[in-house]
């Protein structure tokens, strides 16, 4: 299990590194631009195959607690990695932020 968390989390960082290089907020304080075509929906793309790979075990874990009305830590991380995901998706698809 340990060895699985850590596959997850150093493939986690190499796709996060290109979301943060193409975030507008990173951008602009670092000061560089870097624009490529239909950029929203290229880090929506990434941003989604990293919450399903990198969360997963949270994501199982949330679905057994709740199988087994004992919500705990797996629960917890589990819905706020959840909620974050669907709002950012929500914004990259028109809702205003």
């Amino acid at each position: 299990m340990i060895e699985d968390f850590k596959k997850r989390f150093y493939v986690s960082l190499v796709l996060t590194i290109p979301i943060l290089a193409l975030s507008k907020m990173i951008q602009g304080f670092l000061g560089f631009d870097l624009s490529i075509p239909y950029q929203s929906y290229v880090v929506f793309a990434l941003s989604t195959v990293l919450f399903f790979y990198g969360g997963w075990p949270f994501l199982a874990g949330l679905l057994d607690e709740v199988k087994k009305l004992q919500p705990g830590m797996m629960t917890l991380i589990g819905l706020a990695i959840t909620v974050a995901y669907v709002y950012s998706s929500a914004i990259v698809f028109g809702l205003p932020g």
